[in-house]
């Protein structure tokens, strides 16, 4: 998705796992704070970036719980968010877009 340039939904990666978006619901957010710890070890953007709430695939830009779930998960992996969360989801989807074009046809080990 990320060499493409489009954003996920939360039920998206569900699907993509295999598991009930109800099942998958509660065990959501450590799923992407653990993605975040494992980006951040191996000096990779915050993937997670990607992942947005439903009505924000379309564009990316998420605002309230979805928002501030990202940004304390960005600064739990030691992260400097700033006064503005927005902006650095912004920054960081943008990062994202642009490793992923440098490793394209790379085979990534998370």
């Amino acid at each position: 998705m990320a060499e493409a340039r489009h954003f996920l939904s939360y039920g998206d990666v569900a699907a993509a796992s295999g598991v009930p978006w109800n099942a998958a619901r509660r065990r959501m957010d450590p799923h992407l704070f653990d993605l975040c710890r494992r980006a951040t070890a191996r000096g990779w953007p915050l993937l997670s970036a990607l992942v947005v709430d439903k009505p924000s695939v379309a564009h990316g830009a998420m605002r309230g719980r979805p928002l501030v779930g990202f940004a304390r998960a960005a600064e739990r992996c030691g992260r400097i968010i700033g006064g503005d969360a927005a902006s650095f989801l912004a920054d960081e989807q943008q990062h994202v877009f642009a490793w992923a074009a440098k490793e394209q046809g790379h085979v990534l080990h998370a």
